[in-house]
């Protein structure tokens, strides 16, 4: 008789269906924030925790220029596009 598959294989295998949401223009922002940090940190300094990056990126991104922004907004239309033409059938599911 098949044994039950575990809770790990059942989470690992719709891990691996999932598709990934498409990038909105502040993650988009966050993304490339957090790169220049990275490029400009230390190596000896220690890691930060994602929330208080998160924090500090929506303090700029609020202050942020509405060109800048826009830039942004466009990037992720774009992205959005290609995410689209990748998976047609996808749909949001939380």
């Amino acid at each position: 008789m098949p044994r039950a598959p575990t809770h790990r294989e059942t989470e690992r295998d719709s891990q691996q269906e999932k598709i990934p949401r498409p990038p909105n223009a502040w993650i988009l922002y966050r993304t490339d924030l957090l790169n220049q940090w990275k490029a400009n940190r230390s190596p000896h300094e220690p890691p930060s925790r994602q929330s208080d990056i998160s924090r500090l990126v929506s303090a700029r991104w609020k202050a942020e220029d509405s060109a800048i922004k826009l830039e942004y907004e466009k990037r992720a239309a774009i992205a959005k596009a290609e995410h689209k033409k990748r998976y047609p059938d996808y749909k949001y599911t939380p």
